[in-house]
């Protein structure tokens, strides 16, 4: 209960110091445009948690959206070859599903010679 009683003056402090600032941003305020404004400032140090929010906000989402990719690669190709596929082999297939992008552009031609 402490820590939200905290975090909150954080907030009431932070509106009233840079309510000018605030007004120039583009409405609505996004969380990088606060963490920008708190980093030139130099006032980070003087609002920590609100500081930690914004940059775990911020980072969130990247974390998040790439291991649901990678599970769902995963679900997929499991599902289609649950029965008759190897782990080694599983493996190599949700590698080079999740890695797509890069292994469009591989030359097949010279990883069969390669393999040969």
């Amino acid at each position: 209960m402490w820590e939200l009683i905290d975090f909150s003056s954080e907030i009431c402090s932070f509106r009233r110091e840079f309510k000018d600032e605030l007004t120039q941003l583009t409405s609505p305020s996004s969380a990088l445009d606060v963490f920008k404004l708190l980093q030139s400032s130099h006032m980070a140090a003087s609002v920590p948690e609100l500081t930690t929010v914004c940059a775990l906000f911020l980072t969130l989402p990247v974390t998040v959206a790439s291991a649901e990719r990678s599970f769902s690669k995963l679900k997929l190709i499991k599902t289609y070859l649950r029965s008759t596929v190897a782990q080694d082999r599983l493996d190599g297939l949700s590698l080079l599903a999740i890695e797509r992008d890069a292994a469009q552009k591989l030359d097949n031609d010279s990883i069969i010679i390669y393999l040969l």
